[in-house]
């Protein structure tokens, strides 16, 4: 059981789990392709495979620190962001409570579907960035939002 399953309220329900765009992977891709790209150059041979170990592992744990253990969840009550993988940092909005929800995205964001979604909650703007389908995401949270006006 997760994180997020252990800390649902009474009658809460999970409806979408966002996630964040494969983009953000691009510069510690990089770095493996030039990890790679140097085995091209005439060194010696345990040089090379050092510096390919050691750029790898830079790129790994690049990676990592980039994902961060992020989760984006959409309740029937609450949004959640949860992120951290030694230390936890948590964000839970009240979806009463949240006034609007808008979409940023830059050309590229529109070709390979990705974007940052906006949620306001009166004075303070909420960003989840380089979300996968943000139009999706942001749909299915202006759609529990009118169902919790209803309730």
């Amino acid at each position: 059981m997760s994180y997020i399953e252990k800390n649902l309220m009474d009658g809460e329900q999970i409806v979408y789990e966002a996630r964040q765009h494969w983009i953000i992977y691009w510069l510690p891709a990089l770095l493996l392709v030039v990890a790679v790209a140097q085995f091209a150059f005439p060194l010696d041979l345990l040089l090379q495979a050092c510096i390919a170990l050691a750029l790898a592992a830079i790129a790994g744990i690049w990676a990592l620190n980039i994902y961060g253990g992020r989760k984006y969840i959409l309740t029937t009550k609450r949004l959640i962001l949860k992120r951290g993988i030694v230390k936890r940092e948590s964000l839970d909005l009240i979806l009463r409570r949240c006034e609007g929800v808008s979409i940023k995205q830059s050309i590229i964001g529109r070709i390979l579907d990705y974007g940052t979604v906006v949620v306001s909650t009166g004075e303070v703007a909420n960003s989840f960035e380089r979300i996968l389908n943000p139009v999706k995401f942001s749909s299915q949270i202006n759609q529990q939002i009118a169902q919790q006006a209803r309730v």
